[in-house]
């Protein structure tokens, strides 16, 4: 009984040898060139199947884009060394033909309009809308002139 116990331990401890060894000598492939550090908030990371959260450490691939939204900011870390750093509401695209300072640079706002271009814009509109309204007034006086004419006109009973 004591040989049965001794062999079942033996044969226990090859099995979790066995099943154990996978593990200790995969190397699990380091895919991608950067990953995400410093996540605060909801930032986004575009995928092939649509865009998903990004969480601290994921692995970013080159064409990967980083999204973040309001009152949300990350790092973007090379394996290089290079760190882009993300305020809320901007986006950046992973590459690695650039240098750092251009890499940099490259996150934009995703907002539609910066504010004072919004207020431009309502400028140049109302500069837009004064030029117009003369000739939207002489037209509209010679439309009721036309009117004004053809009811003076006499109907012929016919």
């Amino acid at each position: 009984m004591k040989k049965a116990l001794t062999s079942s331990r033996g044969a226990l401890a090859a099995l979790a040898f066995i099943l154990a060894a996978p593990c200790a000598f995969a190397q699990e492939a380091r895919q991608g060139i950067a990953q995400l550090k410093d996540v605060n908030g909801n930032v986004l990371v575009s995928k092939e199947s649509g865009l998903a959260s990004g969480g601290e450490a994921l692995r970013l691939t080159k064409g990967t884009r980083v999204i973040t939204t309001s009152r949300s900011e990350v790092s973007v870390v090379f394996d290089n060394g290079c760190e882009v750093k993300l305020k809320e509401n901007q986006r950046f695209e992973v590459d690695d033909g650039k240098p750092c300072a251009a890499l940099i640079v490259q996150a934009q706002s995703i907002l539609a309009e910066p504010a004072g271009a919004a207020a431009a814009a309502a400028a140049g509109s109302l500069a837009a809308y004064s030029a117009v309204l003369p000739a939207l007034g002489g037209g509209l006086v010679g439309v009721g002139v036309i009117q004004s004419l053809r009811e003076k006109q006499p109907v012929s009973p016919n």
